[in-house]
């Protein structure tokens, strides 16, 4: 599931140009939102991170004439939640006109997280109950690149979803009704987000509509009801979505290779066709 936007702008000034800011904010929900304060001779960039809780990882690119680096670089970044925070400065060489180009691209996450790869996952659906694996790692519909490590479980809309991990919830989205199996469905998907210990974050999503029984800033415990499976976003039939990320250095978050404590015994990337059994520990 890749969460980035990118935004470009041309600006040509002469040093007699009043300060002014411009401010771009992402596609998505309009929660990372980069702002270039310019002055009569160069320009600033600021990032604000309007996700209470969410940590992401963000990546400046900008093309300059006739301006050089007076401070900063163009990342990787790590914006916490709630923060706004300087990221570069530029100046102007000479007494001439001036111009740059900018883009920016963020994602879910602390790219400097540390997994524990020691820790292996409670399977995100009740004790007892089974379901079958439908696309597993590297799978060739969208299970492939920085999305490689996801697991897809085919299940009923209205399916309890519980807590693979303890963990702080610190990110959800629950109002959509929409969702189809094309790419334009893709920001539509109701989801919860899930930080834990080590820094990582358990995505879980095509949620159903009003399907979250957590909320924003509350912590979970592992095997605890925290919401109810759908078909929203780009999705081709009902189903759990489920990964573990960290921030990454480009476009997307990365998932990261897990394990599942199941009734037979630990899984790691499933085949497809299998079916796994959760067990309450």
């Amino acid at each position: 599931m890749r969460i980035s936007s990118i935004f470009g702008f041309v600006a040509a000034f002469f040093i007699s140009t009043p300060a002014w800011a411009n401010i771009s904010c992402d596609d998505y929900q309009g929660k990372v939102c980069l702002e270039a304060v310019q002055t009569d001779s160069g320009v600033t960039f600021f990032v604000e991170n309007r996700y209470p809780l969410l940590a992401v990882t963000l990546k400046l690119s900008v093309e300059l004439e006739n301006l050089r680096r007076l401070s900063g670089n163009d990342g990787p970044f790590v914006l916490q939640g709630g923060t706004r925070t300087e990221l570069a400065g530029f100046g102007s060489v000479k007494a001439a006109p001036w111009s740059y180009r900018y883009q920016f691209d963020w994602n879910r996450g602390d790219h400097r997280s540390v997994p524990d790869v020691n820790y292996h996952y409670r399977l995100p659906y009740a004790a007892g109950a089974t379901f079958p694996v439908t696309q597993s790692c590297y799978g060739s519909f969208t299970h492939h690149g920085s999305a490689r490590f996801a697991i897809d479980f085919l299940m009923p809309v209205n399916t309890p979803i519980h807590a693979a991990r303890e963990g702080l919830i610190v990110d959800l989205k629950e109002d959509s009704s929409t969702g189809g199996a094309t790419g334009n469905y893709r920001n539509d998907g109701n989801y919860i987000v899930v930080k834990h210990e080590d820094g990582t974050l358990a995505q879980y999503f095509h949620l159903r509509q009003g399907g979250a029984e957590v909320t924003l800033g509350q912590t979970v415990k592992r095997g605890e009801l925290i919401g109810y499976s759908g078909n929203t976003g780009q999705s081709t039939a009902p189903h759990l979505h489920f990964d573990v990320v960290k921030g990454g250095k480009g476009r997307e978050s990365e998932t990261l290779p897990l394990s599942f404590e199941t009734a037979s015994g630990t899984a790691s990337c499933p085949p497809v066709p299998s079916a796994f059994t959760a067990v309450n520990r």
